[in-house]
């Protein structure tokens, strides 16, 4: 039987009452039950038998039937067949009776069966349950009414306590709902019962860890897509069902699977993570990794798209901090692209359209300008990071038991807060906040204790890394693929800010901040010393007047807004002289040291108005 009406015509012989059957179950599932030997499933070929009584036993002619197949009763607006038997009486006017096998089966909201007896009422049309027999009159119609509300309270209990038994069997660790990729549904025997639970696939979950790990160790030249085409490849097949047919997995069920906490052992329920009695596919630090990759594929606002670039959301617009998007346009017989700022885009700026050549080849000169830096300061640093590792002796004594009494504390507030996250009526926002407050600082201290001999190795590794790329990022950059400057970009920089054919200025990410901004305040001390011996050395060679000496010393004060100019600050001004960085007509073997002195006397002779 198809899911649609069965309408066998009008009836036109006089006085003869005519009839609908209205049928209905919840779920789809519930079509398949007995479908060996009932067509429609034992529920509906129940139905359709005591409605067929029903309207034998009123002498009744039936034109009609019409099926609900797995539709909510909670609303009429969600019901497409109850909606077009409604139509087909307002239109035809050729039914008497509609009946239904029981009210619970078609009203579940006692609000809207008021409405639609109205309606039927005006139309000439009664409901008549084949199993409920309720009386004429005015007493029959107030039996309706109360069955009604009794029905839509009795919907009402059962969601309540359906609520209940789940954050129960999720605060237990049980698995809601049908398994995930990557485990079945089994039913174990226990003490002679019957106990449903989940268990790893043993065909599936060796390629969910898979993914996982694919996608983790690609340095980031792994996607979604390319996990999928491995996963597939190396033989992965979902199962079948009656919509589909087995094969692979879609990309979009794969990027849901990875990020999924379930895996990694835990269960989610209404926003609050429970420990899982499920076995993890993955460790929590591989999820975590993950989760940091897919964010960095979207990193900074970037997608996957077919004009990707990569400087793609790294760059905004200086006047109204929108990101550039590539535009693509054909004219002149060619293809060419550009950067469209996405406020002009929305009518918000006046930005202009910018060449992508240009842009690209600023940014590569920018790296030279801005992050250039003194090997021999690198060098100290260096040595520097290594003896504070060296020198730290990790927690002590008294500190790690004060973090174990703590660790105890939040243990039985956790506890207490999941007995009440399971009780109805307590506000679940209020409730996810504070237990995500007490894991996060549990979590926070176990860290602590776990690493607290390697915290520091774990800083310097970092810091060694992107000391390492401060060695020589100009060149590395000049050379890289397009992956590679894309992964430069977003390691060193937040953001570019462009403004036409200017680079306006910059917000590094980091350590690069924290580094870049100890090296000016290193270098404005080296000007300064310098600036000091320069001075001195004047003096002794009666150059200076000692009425200079004065004005002198305000160079060393205007250095830090000389060093601004040239690019060495996160806001990193440029001058009117195009999109390439102002750059010193000094030549490059002097020190940074004695290029901000220079520009500062370069800067006083010619009054003091500024390179």
């Amino acid at each position: 039987m198809t899911m649609a009406t069965r309408a066998s015509g009008r009836t036109d012989a006089a006085g003869v009452k005519r009839s609908v059957r209205l049928l209905r179950v919840s779920t789809k599932a519930q079509t398949d039950t007995d479908a060996d030997a009932l067509q429609d499933g034992n529920s509906l070929d129940t139905q359709r038998t005591h409605a067929t009584a029903k309207e034998r036993a009123m002498g009744t002619v039936n034109v009609g039937e019409y099926v609900e197949p797995g539709y909510s009763g909670g609303s009429i607006e969600k019901r497409p067949f109850f909606k077009a038997l409604l139509k087909r009486i307002v239109e035809q006017r050729d039914v008497d009776y509609v009946v239904i096998y029981m009210r619970s089966r078609v009203f579940r909201n006692y609000i809207e069966a008021a409405i639609v007896k109205r309606q039927l009422d005006e139309l000439g049309v009664k409901i008549v349950s084949a199993k409920e027999e309720f009386g004429e009159g005015d007493m029959g119609e107030a039996m309706e009414a109360i069955t009604d509300v009794f029905n839509w309270l009795q919907v009402k209990l059962s969601g309540q306590d359906i609520k209940t038994k789940m954050a129960n069997k999720a605060r237990n660790g049980g698995t809601i709902g049908k398994a995930k990729v990557g485990y079945r549904n089994v039913t174990r025997s226990i003490d002679g019962h019957k106990v449903n639970g989940v268990e790893r696939d043993p065909e599936r979950d060796h390629y969910i860890a898979l993914a996982f790990q694919l996608l983790a160790d690609g340095n980031g030249k792994e996607t979604v897509e390319s996990v999928q085409k491995e996963i597939t490849r190396a033989g992965l097949r979902m199962p079948g069902n009656a919509k589909q047919p087995a094969g692979p997995i879609s990309h979009e069920r794969l990027r849901v699977v990875l990020r999924d906490p379930y895996y990694k052992g835990v269960v989610v329920y209404e926003g609050i993570e429970y420990p899982g009695r499920h076995e993890a596919l993955v460790s929590e630090e591989l999820f975590d990794k993950v989760q940091r990759i897919l964010d960095a594929h979207t990193g900074a606002g970037t997608r996957e798209r077919v004009h990707n670039h990569y400087l793609k959301g790294t760059i905004f617009c200086a006047r109204c901090q929108c990101r550039y998007i590539v535009q693509r346009a054909v004219g002149n017989g060619g293809e060419y692209f550009y950067w469209l700022c996405r406020g002009r885009q929305q009518g918000l700026c006046d930005q202009p359209y910018i060449p992508i050549g240009i842009v690209e080849k600023a940014v590569a000169r920018y790296y030279g300008d801005v992050l250039t830096l003194d090997p021999e300061w690198l060098r100290e640093v260096r040595e520097a990071v290594d003896a504070a590792v060296a020198a730290d002796r990790g927690l002590s004594v008294e500190l790690r038991d004060q973090y174990d009494k703590r660790l105890e504390v939040l243990d039985r507030k956790e506890r207490y807060w999941l007995d009440l996250a399971a009780e109805e009526n307590w506000p679940k926002d209020k409730l996810r906040e504070c237990i995500d407050a007490v894991r996060q600082e549990a979590a926070d201290l176990r860290n602590v204790i776990q690493r607290a001999d390697q915290r520091l190795e774990v800083g310097q590794q970092v810091l060694h890394e992107a000391l390492a790329l401060l060695s020589a990022p100009q060149t590395a950059y000049a050379s890289g693929n397009e992956i590679v400057k894309g992964a430069l970009n977003r390691a060193f920089f937040a953001k570019i800010y462009v403004d036409a054919e200017k680079i306006t200025g910059h917000e590094l990410n980091e350590p690069f901040d924290v580094l870049l901004g100890a090296y000016e305040q290193y270098v404005i001390g080296q000007a300064a010393v310098l600036l000091e011996e320069l001075t001195a050395e004047t003096k002794s060679a009666g150059l200076l007047m000692e009425s200079d000496a004065d004005d002198r010393e305000s160079a060393t004060d205007s250095a830090h807004l000389t060093w601004q100019v040239n690019g060495w600050s996160r806001t990193s001004m440029v001058d009117d002289t195009g999109i390439e960085p102002v750059t010193s007509s000094v030549s490059g073997k002097r020190s940074p040291a004695e290029l901000i002195v220079l520009c500062s006397l370069a800067n006083e002779e010619r009054g003091g108005d500024g390179i």
